[in-house]
Parts: C-alpha cells; sequence; structure tokens
C-alpha cells in the first residue's frame, strides 16, 4: 500500500486537493523460489492506521482506512483552530481481471474521529476511533458484498491495539481518558464480543504511563498458558485519575520497565512490576533512556529485554534471578534527554 506522491504538487492554476490522497494497493502473488507476480491493483479513500487495517480472507481484501477533508472545516470553539472532518470505514476489495474492486462498504464510523486500532477476526471486524470517547465498532463481514455494522461500545478513552485472548474475548492495551479525552496513563481493557450487536467492556485494569505496546505490537506479550499479559511502561508521563493506584508508579528506575498484569476467568489483575538494572542509567548523563522493550517467556522464567540487557525473572514469584550486561550507552544507542 502507498499513496500518490503527485497529490501534494497541483498544476499551476489548479487549488490543491482538499481531500487527503487515497491509499493505492498493489496485489502479488508469491510463489515458489522467491518468485513474484503482480495479479492487481485499486485504490481506497483515506489512510491506513498500520498493517492490521488490511487483511485477506477467502480471497477478498478488507481495508479499514480513515478519511480527512479540509474542504469543509469545523471551528470547535473562538480559540481553536478550524479541524478537518474525518469519516473511517471497512472496504472489502475482490480482484476481478488485473484490478482490486470494491465489492462492499460500511461507511461512516466515528465521524470526526480517528481509527485508534483494527482488528480483522475471520468474518467480523473491530475498528476502535478515538477523539473524546472510544467507541468500539463490530463490523459483520460475513456477506463481503453487503457488511454491516452490527455493534457499537462507547467509552472513555480509547484502545490503540486489540488482541484476541479467547472465545468472544479481545484485550486492548490503549489509554484511560477523562470525559473532555484528556489521556490519563495506560489501560488494559476486555471486551466481551461474543455478541456482535452487543459488545460490553468486562474489565479494566489502570497501569499509568506510556507503553510502547500502544504502537509496536511487538512489544506486548500474552501467555495464554496461565493468562499473563506484559508490556513495557515509562512511568511519569501520564498518571491515572485522582485516586487510582498505578501499576506503572512501581517501576522505580526513570529509564522504564515493563509492568505484569494476568487475566483470570474475565478479570484483569495486576501482578507487579519489573525495573531497567538501575546501573544502566548512567550517573553522569542521567538523561539516557533505556527501557525493556521485549519479553518472552522460557519455561519458568520471565525474559525481559532491553537496548543493553537481558533480565531473567521467576515467572511466579517476579523476582530477579540473574541479568547479564553489554556495551555501553555509546554503543547501543539509547536516547539521551537533557
Amino acid at each position: 500500500a502507498t499513496v500518490p506522491w503527485d497529490w501534494y504538487q497541483p498544476l499551476a492554476n489548479v487549488p490543491q486537493n482538499p481531500e487527503m490522497p487515497p491509499t493505492l494497493i498493489l496485489e502479488f502473488s508469491l510463489g515458489d523460489g522467491g518468485t513474484a507476480s503482480y495479479v492487481a491493483s485499486g485504490e481506497v479513500p483515506g489512510q491506513l492506521l498500520n498493517q492490521f487495517s488490511m487483511s485477506e480472507f477467502g480471497g477478498d481484501l478488507r481495508v479499514a482506512t480513515t478519511t480527512t477533508s479540509f474542504a469543509d472545516q469545523q471551528q470547535n470553539s473562538e480559540l481553536s483552530p478550524p479541524q478537518p472532518t474525518t469519516s473511517s470505514a471497512v472496504r472489502v476489495l475482490r480482484p476481478e481481471g488485473n484490478e482490486l474492486v470494491q465489492i462492499g462498504e460500511v461507511d461512516g464510523l466515528g465521524t470526526n474521529e480517528q481509527i485508534y486500532a483494527v482488528r480483522f477476526l475471520g468474518t467480523q471486524a473491530y475498528v476502535v476511533t478515538f477523539r473524546q470517547t472510544d467507541p468500539l465498532f463490530v463490523v459483520d463481514l460475513s456477506d463481503p458484498t453487503a457488511p454491516v455494522l452490527s455493534g457499537e461500545l462507547k467509552i472513555p478513552g480509547y484502545s490503540a491495539y486489540l488482541h484476541p485472548v479467547g472465545d468472544g474475548l479481545l484485550l486492548g492495551v490503549g489509554q484511560d481518558a477523562g470525559a473532555d479525552g484528556r489521556v490519563q496513563g495506560t489501560q488494559l481493557s476486555l471486551f466481551d464480543v461474543s455478541d456482535p450487536a452487543n459488545p460490553q467492556r468486562l474489565s479494566t485494569l489502570p497501569i499509568g504511563g506510556t507503553s510502547d505496546a500502544e504502537w509496536d505490537h511487538h512489544a506486548f506479550l500474552y501467555w495464554p498458558e496461565d493468562g499473563a499479559i506484559v508490556l513495557p511502561v515509562s512511568p511519569g508521563w501520564n498518571n491515572c485519575g485522582p485516586a487510582v493506584d498505578c501499576l506503572a508508579g512501581a517501576v522505580t528506575n526513570p529509564n522504564g520497565g515493563v509492568v505484569v498484569a494476568q487475566l483470570q476467568g474475565t478479570t484483569l489483575v495486576g501482578r507487579g512490576s519489573i525495573s531497567s538494572s538501575p546501573d544502566l542509567q548512567s550517573q553522569s548523563n542521567p538523561g539516557c533512556w533505556n527501557p525493556l522493550q521485549r519479553s518472552l517467556v522460557i519455561d519458568t522464567e520471565l525474559v525481559t529485554i532491553g537496548f543493553g540487557e537481558m533480565q531473567f525473572t521467576d515467572r511466579d514469584s517476579l523476582v530477579t534471578r540473574g541479568s547479564v550486561h553489554w556495551g555501553t550507552p555509546e554503543q547501543y544507542g539509547c536516547y539521551w534527554y537533557g
């Protein structure tokens, strides 16, 4: 997928297009021995969020995009600049000859909001949009020529990553927010989507801070064997709401660390945190930010990995049993602030 770069370069005496460029899509067939051949191409209005915005199922391509227009900007208040109008949609494309032809769509999702998360699972699409509240839309794609919006759930905040965690259950990683849309720290949300017409949020867990898992799904770990959930967190950026005990508050190193939660049935429970090693923060350069960014399970160990360290933690007690370090901040390229 790409965008037409000449969209931003109008010809002389031709006004610039007030619409954002469409998304161009090309389909290729990958064969044995590394061969590739062109199949078809097409386009859809709007822009993709990430790789989860496209999904092939039964030979059809499902695409979720947000369309932005500056033609009819809205003034929310005298103090704020005009805002473009936005709308999101899920469209279904099917190859016909060498063209990807649209055969169905559901439009008008989250008017004046943007897509924050998408997940296609089988014949269902789950789309999160956000501006002040977080509508979770459920789109039924069982008939690709006539997809329908089957359900909607409006809650504060948003989910930026959606992960299936069981039959009819979705886990959301995102931010809690107040009624004004101001974010209040990382939050886990568990959704019951078993009834597409009536999605429900079953449980939430305030984490606080910010997490790479919002924009990098490789930073997220779910271990179905025991329901463990691990995600990196940087404390101090966004606090939880009033009188809420943030899990991120237990991360003692300003470099960051990971929080460990658990899905117990249909309830999210906080288990603890693992901080980056304190000796990795240079005393002479305290602006070196060296968070733990990846986690994996090896037998009874929870392994967490940063730029210059690897920690081995007992999965049950969350007691760190060993670690290995390498390099210097200059060598492993940590981020410097200040």
